[in-house]
């Protein structure tokens, strides 16, 4: 499995982390660029973005499309030491979906905070899937993944259905 979020059963989720970490990394990429070696307050900055989008993917093997309109707003802080070396970056995620096929809309509200260390490894703690639709929840996954430096899942501690393949498209089909 490789670290798109801890969600691998979902293009819509890839896009939203490739595009959050992408943005994140570049930030801290510039920060410890451009801090002086003698920084001892982290670094922060905010990152915010919305999209529309139809995704063909997710629920492709059920037959169906669903439309999405996110919103994915966070911030950062970047820890350096005293000689301007990475200690560690911690990413502050929260992630709003209204998720909509045949006519049906389920929500998901995720929070969740990625902690990124000096030898490439991370972990993601938190709700890191939280969709309700009419009935009540559909999909929950919370508590923590850590990735190693490859991506590849290191250990999962908690319920994380989505994250190991389960999908929320049955919540449109019952």
């Amino acid at each position: 499995m490789t670290r798109p979020r801890p969600t691998a059963s979902s293009t819509r989720h890839h896009r939203i982390l490739t595009g959050g970490l992408a943005v994140a990394g570049c930030a801290v990429a510039a920060l410890v660029g451009a801090v002086p070696a003698q920084a001892a307050v982290p670094d922060h900055g905010t990152f915010s973005s919305t999209e529309d989008y139809v995704d063909d993917e997710v629920c492709a093997p059920e037959g169906f499309s669903v439309s999405v309109h996110q919103v994915e707003v966070g911030d950062f802080r970047v820890f350096l030491d005293a000689d301007g070396d990475f200690i560690r970056a911690i990413v502050h995620t929260s992630y709003v979906a209204d998720i909509t096929a045949h006519g049906i809309t389920i929500h998901e509200s995720d929070r969740w905070q990625s902690y990124f260390y000096p030898d490439g490894t991370s972990r993601d703690v938190g709700l890191t899937v939280h969709i309700k639709g009419p009935g009540g929840i559909v999909q929950q996954d919370a508590g923590q993944i850590g990735f190693n430096d490859d991506g590849s899942v290191a250990y999962v501690h908690g319920p994380h259905p989505q994250a190991l393949g389960e999908t929320f498209c049955s919540a449109f089909t019952g």
